[in-house]
């Protein structure tokens, strides 16, 4: 056959020959020789045929949680409810800032650090909040004054603390303004005699004594009383800081012996302070003549 299409001449000696068929395999030549079996005798055995069948789905019953394994999962009191208790009676800290505030005490300091030509000073109160579930929050403060030194950045020129810790942060604020103050006419007690601030009691930072200016020379029985009183005052205040402080610290072993997770109180917080009695001569405010 020629390709192009045109049919030529079919060449009949070119065909393939017809092979005769393969004899079969000797496996076939012994099936033959197989016996037909009885019918009968190819009824299964009613025994064969329960055991043939499957047996029924029994619903999955869910196994039980080994005791440790639900103690691990906080059944019973185990150990992630232990830990969950232990995270509840933590004291949780945080701290606060602000800036200026505006009470009696803060506005003095402010007033003082203008007569110092320090108007442009950062007055910063930091206040640590510790809160409990169980007892009343408590307020650890402290104050900063700072300004911009060569380089433009903060530089703490003044740093003083509340003597105590107190439940309203409002009352430490008040408390570290005082102390600040305080030791601020105390150490720049000449820039300030030339104003009404040299008339503040002055205290040295960390001691107990103190020392008021009068006001005039002259007998002035108004401002003999207003002094007196202020002085008595002023020596009260001192000493009802000092137990104040000796007494929270006392509560805070006292808790965490109870609850040892909680934390001590810092005790940067609490200025040394000298352990002495009521009216003892070195923790008395006295009257200084100019």
């Amino acid at each position: 056959m020629r390709v192009g299409g045109r049919i030529g001449r079919l060449d009949k000696t070119r065909l393939p020959t017809p092979t005769p068929p393969s004899p079969p395999p000797q496996e076939w030549e012994d099936l033959n020789d197989f016996e037909e079996e009885d019918p009968e005798e190819l009824v299964p055995d009613s025994s064969d045929e329960e055991q043939s069948e499957e047996p029924e789905v029994q619903p999955e019953v869910p196994p039980a949680v080994p005791e440790d394994q639900a103690a691990a999962q906080g059944q019973d009191g185990g150990p992630a409810q232990q830990q969950q208790n232990e995270n509840e009676d933590r004291w949780n800290e945080s701290v606060h800032r602000w800036f200026d505030y505006p009470l009696p005490f803060p506005r003095m300091l402010r007033e003082a650090l203008v007569r110092l030509r320090l108007g442009h000073a950062w007055v910063t109160y930091v206040g640590t909040r510790y809160r409990h579930r169980i007892y009343q929050e408590e307020w650890a403060m402290a104050v900063r004054i700072s300004v911009l030194d060569e380089y433009g950045a903060r530089r703490d020129i003044a740093l003083s603390y509340a003597p105590a810790l107190r439940h309203n942060y409002e009352a430490a604020i008040s408390d570290a303004a005082q102390e600040a103050l305080t030791t601020l006419c105390y150490s720049c007690h000449s820039q300030l005699a030339d104003g009404t601030l040299r008339y503040l009691p002055r205290r040295q930072p960390g001691g107990l004594d103190a020392w008021i200016v009068t006001p005039t020379a002259e007998k002035n029985p108004r401002l003999e009383a207003i002094v007196d009183y202020l002085v008595a005052l002023n020596t009260d205040y001192n000493a009802l800081a000092e137990e104040l402080c000796t007494a929270k610290l006392e509560i805070s072993d006292l808790r965490a012996q109870i609850t040892p997770s909680m934390p001590l109180f810092n005790p940067v917080y609490y200025p040394p302070r000298k352990r002495v009695r009521y009216n003892d001569p070195t923790a008395r405010t006295y009257i200084r003549h100019p």
